[in-house]
């Protein structure tokens, strides 16, 4: 798993009890995670970078559900 997944993961806090509604908690928290980033940054180019990793992260995250559901499942 990447590294900016592993430390995206440990940041992530959520009360939901399901893995579902964990993961769509997940998902919520990554795109907010990189909009925060985005917001922030003054250079297009750096804005650009931090869209372009937003779109692949949540890319591998739908590809790899399962083993996303679990370790964010294991992180209560």
């Amino acid at each position: 798993m990447s590294n900016i997944i592993s430390e995206i993961i440990k940041s992530f806090a959520s009360n939901s009890k399901t893995k579902e509604l964990r993961y769509k908690d997940f998902l919520t928290h990554v795109y907010k995670t990189f909009d925060d980033k985005i917001e922030a940054s003054k250079e297009k180019n750096l804005k650009n970078k931090y869209k372009k990793m937003r779109v692949d992260i949540l890319q591998y995250i739908l590809v790899n559900e399962k083993a996303i559901k679990t370790e964010i499942f294991k992180r209560k």
